[in-house]
C-alpha cells in the first residue's frame, strides 16, 4: 500500500462555486469576470493571459473588500472534512492569486501547504500579478507519491502526473479534456471522501 499526499485544486473543488465571479458578483462585474473564467476553465484562451485580465479587472477594489467576500464562499463539506482530518498530508495547488485566497487557506489550516498565483499588494489593493504557477509544473518537482484531484483544463497536467488522477464536480461541470486523463470521476463530495479515505486505510 502506497503512502500518498493528497493535491487539491481549490476553485469548484475545495469550493462550491469559482472565486472568482463571486467577488465579481459583489462588485457588479460578474458577466465579464464570468465568460473569461468559462473560456479559461474550458482550455478556449490561455490560462496566464486570461487570468492577469480578470484579476486587472479587480485592482480598484480594497483587499479587505474581497477577504470579507472570500470569507463567506461555501466549501464542499466533506472535502473540508477530508483536508482538515489529514492537514499533514493535503496540499492545494491553485491558479488563484495568493491575497485572495488567504482567508480559505487560514479556515482549512493550509497557510503552509499550498502553491498559488503571486501578487504584490499597495495601499491595500492588488498592484500587479508577479507569478502565474503552472500545475503540472508544480507537481513534476513532488518526490512523492500523491492523488490530484481537479475540475478544469488546468488540472489536466496534474492528474496526469499523478498516481491517481481524479477528476470531481462539486458544482461546475467537469471538463470533458480532464474525463479523458482521470482514473476515476466522483460527483458526490461524501463519496469521494469515503474513497480518499480508502487510500489511506488501504
Amino acid at each position: 500500500m502506497l503512502d500518498y499526499k493528497f493535491i487539491f485544486d481549490l476553485d469548484s473543488t475545495i469550493t462550491k462555486e469559482e472565486i472568482l465571479p463571486v467577488i465579481a458578483k459583489e462588485i457588479g462585474l460578474y458577466n465579464k469576470i464570468q465568460a473569461l473564467t468559462e473560456k479559461a476553465m474550458n482550455g478556449q484562451e490561455d490560462f496566464s493571459i486570461n487570468f492577469i485580465n480578470r484579476i486587472n479587472m479587480l485592482k480598484d477594489i480594497p483587499i479587505s473588500t474581497i477577504h470579507k467576500i472570500v470569507e463567506n464562499i461555501k466549501l464542499n463539506e466533506y472535502i473540508e472534512k477530508f483536508i482538515l482530518e489529514n492537514k499533514n498530508n493535503c496540499y492545494i495547488i491553485t491558479g488563484n492569486l495568493d491575497i485572495i485566497i488567504q482567508p480559505i487557506l487560514k479556515k482549512l489550516n493550509m497557510e503552509n501547504s499550498y502553491f498559488s498565483c503571486e501578487s504584490v499588494i499597495k495601499d491595500n489593493k492588488i498592484y500587479n500579478v508577479t507569478k502565474v504557477i503552472n500545475k503540472e509544473k508544480v507537481v513534476k518537482n513532488f518526490d512523492f507519491n500523491f492523488v490530484a484531484i481537479g475540475d478544469g483544463d488546468n488540472d489536466i497536467g496534474m492528474l496526469k502526473n499523478a498516481n491517481i488522477g481524479i477528476a470531481f464536480s462539486g458544482s461546475r461541470q467537469i471538463s470533458n479534456n480532464l474525463k479523458e486523463v482521470a482514473d476515476y470521476i466522483f460527483y458526490n463530495d461524501k463519496e469521494l471522501y469515503k474513497f480518499l479515505n480508502s487510500l489511506i486505510r488501504g
